[in-house]
């Protein structure tokens, strides 16, 4: 038992910059084990030890014996205790979340504001089971890697430990622990899974929890390599409002839909299954479009690879434009920006409107020497699609003088000549 929490401790440098650890003790025997191992580590590795207990309000009397089990040990053991009491119940029905799920968030929250190092109980069978039920559910590469052994702050030194190890451990100190009586029952997956299948998998292989962690620490390294390249990928194919498709669409499959899931995550902060991430790759390879969760459409067009809205009321930026008269006095001194976003008075036909586009509108550009219609225009210059309908258009008696973003036509351009120009000045809303 304790050369497999050392070699966890090494193999993923638990302790490495922290020795205050807290240990997550529900009372039950994997964290009542965990915490009296600790204690016999304490002192070769300088480990300051400590313990939080959430009380989930679940189980009535049965949620207050553990609390006060816990209060009595970490009592007897000169422990200090930290303990936070979460109505769960009203947390998952305000939240919409299954009552396991809501209880596993709040514990969670808990650990994030504990200074230093939290660990949890977590064992190779826990392991087993958490692969077992992403399997289930359909995973990638990363569900079956199983339960990180250190993340953030969390560490869990026993998941190397088989349940049988654990309990063979307390019985041979004579160490008490409390029994969760929801932990008998099959109402959740994980202990359906444990009750049901995984002592069929024993039977096949005894040795099926050690076996599987082994898997796992295999895949998980592979799964780190994949995410590293991923995000090398990532920087160079990330534009401001789109991925480069060109770029994205020569790399591997694996790498494809880690670069979209990271740019998901980074610009909408949304988590979305492998199933889409499928989706979205044939997209990206194909062109079209597909459906995310219901609320966006992935969308692939040249090389842009993007996101819109689903909405009823498409999303669309909303332009202020201001009108400026200015007095030249030495057109040498006027910069291209000004050129592009300026008419000159004398050659307006009529009165200036400020609108968008419609369906007939054309212009000859100033510089391009040919007249097109506003939308070739914009597919030539790669305009999303989403946001061509609302760039501002400005237009005189005779047609557009000027589109946002594009420039002016070329009979109302400001010249050598030019006495007085209009300037739009535009703003975002």
């Amino acid at each position: 038992m304790l050369a497999k929490v050392k070699k966890a401790f090494s193999k993923y440098e638990m302790l490495k910059y922290e020795n205050k650890v807290t240990v997550a003790l529900s009372g039950g025997a994997d964290s009542v084990c965990l915490l009296y191992v600790l204690k016999e580590l304490a002192n070769e590795y300088g480990i300051i030890l400590s313990a939080v207990h959430v009380n989930h309000l679940l189980r009535g009397k049965e949620s207050n014996r553990d609390q006060a089990f816990v209060e009595e040990l970490c009592k007897r053991e000169e422990v200090p205790l930290k303990t936070e009491r979460i109505n769960v119940t009203e947390k998952a029905k305000t939240s919409g979340q299954s009552i396991e799920l809501a209880a596993r968030n709040a514990r969670y929250e808990v650990f994030a504001k504990i200074e230093g190092l939290v660990a949890t109980a977590h064992s190779a069978d826990d392991n087993l089971e958490t692969v077992l039920y992403n399997i289930t559910r359909g995973t990638g590469l990363k569900g079956v890697a199983g339960i990180p052994p250190k993340r953030d702050n969390l560490i869990r030194p026993l998941i190397f430990c088989t349940r049988q190890e654990i309990e063979a451990y307390l019985k041979e100190k004579e160490i008490a622990f409390v029994v969760d009586s929801s932990n008998l029952t099959d109402d959740y997956t994980r202990n359906f899974l444990r009750h049901n299948v995984v002592p069929v998998l024993k039977k096949i292989n005894p040795s099926a929890p050690e076996t599987v962690a082994s898997m796992s620490a295999n895949l998980r390294e592979d799964e780190e390599f994949l995410d590293t390249s991923a995000k090398r990928i990532y920087l160079l194919v990330s534009r401001q409002d789109f991925l480069d498709a060109q770029l994205l669409k020569i790399q591997p499959p694996s790498i494809i839909k880690r670069v979209i899931a990271l740019y998901l995550e980074e610009r909408f902060s949304l988590k979305t299954d492998s199933l889409h991430l499928e989706n979205c790759k044939e997209v990206l390879l194909s062109g079209g479009k597909t459906s995310m969760n219901g609320n966006m459409t992935a969308i692939c067009k040249g090389e842009r690879f993007y996101f819109v809205s689903n909405s009823e009321t498409p999303v669309q930026t909303q332009y202020e434009v201001q009108q400026k008269e200015v007095l030249l006095e030495n057109f040498s001194n006027v910069n291209k920006l000004f050129l592009k976003n300026a008419i000159d008075c004398d050659k307006i036909n009529g009165n200036i409107t400020v609108r968008t586009r419609n369906a007939s509108d054309e212009i000859r550009l100033n510089g391009r020497g040919c007249t097109k219609s506003l939308k070739k225009l914009m597919n030539e210059l790669k305009i999303l699609e989403e946001q061509r309908n609302s760039l501002p258009v400005a237009a005189d008696d005779t047609g557009v003088v000027w589109v946002y973003g594009i420039g002016v036509a070329e009979r109302v351009a400001v010249d050598k000549n030019t006495k007085k120009a209009i300037e739009f000045i535009t703003h975002n809303k």
